[in-house]
């Protein structure tokens, strides 16, 4: 079987007779209509393609990706039924393909890829991890037989970051086959797609999910978003993740305008429903709950998927108990408590906070979203008016001291900050509720702003030590994610 391997490697055609994507004007364009969500556009392109062999693997790969993405943003269980088949026939009509293209084993790779985030979507936990599995099989082998292809990389990169953020549920399938996930690795694997590679502007979109969820380097994240902005002004994912960004930051209100704008895109566009869900949430934060529920409601009645419905209904909750409504916030409490699921983090704090007997403090919830928005004069506010002595208990003192650490970490106060996030800790004790581990990975992030990090290294590695809180997945990628950034940085140990 080896020398079979060896003759074949020695008498099969160089890279350079491989053609590109962009050699193919026709498919390269409907691949940026694809990544435009210009999705019909894209579609009618490929449609007038009658593939030869030396186009098959473009032609299948952005048909599939076409129909991926239309799921992703959508949800929609309908869709995902319609387009069962695709994954199947995309990847059997790259059979035809010359064997000693590189561009069949990475496009394989890349199907796969695709198929295995809507299966995860979608709870099919077995057929993603095997997808996820076939497909790091199919690019390390590309990658031994075609080192200087560099798109290889897309696809390696994204499965280790995939490897490294998969929900718990799948780590039985990477102890299996021995893989271990690292989202430092495939970062620094996408970053080897230059602007002179044909799927530059995807691999930035993958950067700009993983800049924007793991690393939390809000300068590199914003200066990404910004280069893509100016290259792809037309580009609504760009446009959509870029303001995602500035919410993340606390500058909903510069998102703002620009969301709206996104809600009156050009009909050649496929909507992004979430828009809806991301306006209700600075609405939310500027506590005009009115504007809240109008938008809340919105997204609820065209969104077909069930992340986010519990954390919508529970927002919609959220208005009328801090307006006061107590009649109201009941009716859509219980509501929140039997809708959705708890895939997503948000829906995971929703159920954290309904599994409460009571509802939450709302002068702390105001503080919590009017900080998370950027409205820094409205957290003081509501944080003044609480008197430490009012508070119900234990959790609701770590939280009170929780909520100023991040009220000053936004605003940079970093020793404020640290004050209050060590109080935090104090408070919380042994106790699994998230705002002990977020302050301890936020003290991290200001000690290695510092240059302090030993310390570090010790708040990230605390912030993994706690249990079952609702944010567990998300806190523990980002401190991991941290620690493999720190050892090229820690002093070395005699």
């Amino acid at each position: 079987m080896t020398h079979l391997f060896l003759s074949l490697f020695l008498i099969c055609p160089t890279i350079s007779q491989s053609q590109s994507i962009e050699d193919h004007p026709e498919i390269f364009q409907a691949y940026h209509d694809v990544l435009k969500l210009k999705l019909e556009s894209g579609r009618a392109r490929l449609n007038q393609v009658i593939p030869n062999q030396a186009e098959l693997g473009h032609y299948h790969f952005v048909k599939s990706l076409a129909d991926v993405i239309e799921i992703l943003i959508t949800e929609d269980p309908a869709l995902y039924k319609k387009y069962e088949d695709s994954e199947d026939e995309n990847l059997d009509g790259l059979r035809e393909m010359d064997e000693s293209d590189p561009h069949r084993r990475f496009y394989n790779a890349e199907i796969r890829i695709q198929w295995a985030i809507v299966k995860i979507m979608f709870d099919e936990d077995m057929k993603a991890g095997m997808s996820l599995k076939t497909a790091y099989n199919y690019i390390e082998r590309n990658i031994e037989k075609h080192p200087d292809f560099t798109s290889n990389y897309k696809s390696y990169g994204s499965l280790h970051v995939l490897f490294a953020v998969v929900p718990e549920s799948y780590h039985w399938i990477l102890k299996i086959f021995g893989i271990k996930g690292n989202s430092i690795l495939g970062w620094d694997e996408l970053n080897k797609i230059q602007p002179d590679n044909p799927y530059w502007l995807e691999t930035g979109l993958i950067k700009s999910l993983i800049a924007i969820n793991i690393l939390n380097k809000e300068k590199q994240t914003l200066e990404l978003l910004d280069d893509l902005r100016i290259k792809h002004k037309d580009n609504l994912i760009v446009n959509y993740l870029y303001n995602t960004a500035l919410i993340k930051y606390a500058k909903s209100e510069q998102a703002l305008p620009n969301l709206r704008k996104l809600l009156f895109a050009n009909e050649e566009y496929h909507q992004i429903i979430n828009v809806y869900y991301k306006l209700g949430d600075i609405y939310m934060q500027k506590q005009q709950y009115a504007l809240a529920r109008y938008h809340l409601s919105k997204f609820l009645n065209q969104h077909k998927g069930k992340n986010y419905v519990k954390d919508t209904w529970f927002k919609i909750f959220l208005s009328y108990w801090l307006e006061g409504n107590t009649k109201m916030a009941e009716i859509h409490w219980n509501k929140a408590k039997d809708s959705g699921r708890t895939f997503a983090s948000a829906d995971r704090n929703a159920n954290s906070i309904m599994d409460e007997s009571s509802y939450p403090n709302p002068l702390l919830m105001k503080a919590r979203l009017a900080t998370d928005g950027g409205y820094f004069d409205l957290a003081i506010q509501a944080l003044k008016e609480i008197q430490q002595g009012s508070l119900a208990n234990k959790k609701e003192e770590s939280e009170y001291f929780y909520r100023y650490g991040r009220l000053y970490d936004k605003m940079e106060h970093d020793q404020d900050a640290i004050f209050n996030y060590l109080n935090a800790i104090k408070k919380a004790g042994k106790e699994n509720w998230y705002f002990a581990p977020s302050a301890c990975l936020y003290t991290g992030y200001i000690y290695e702003f510092r240059q302090d990090y030993e310390k570090a290294e010790f708040y990230y590695e605390k912030a993994m030590s706690y249990k079952k809180h609702s944010y567990k997945a998300g806190i523990d990628n980002k401190a991991h994610a941290s620690l493999k950034l720190l050892e090229g940085k820690m002093p070395e140990t005699e």
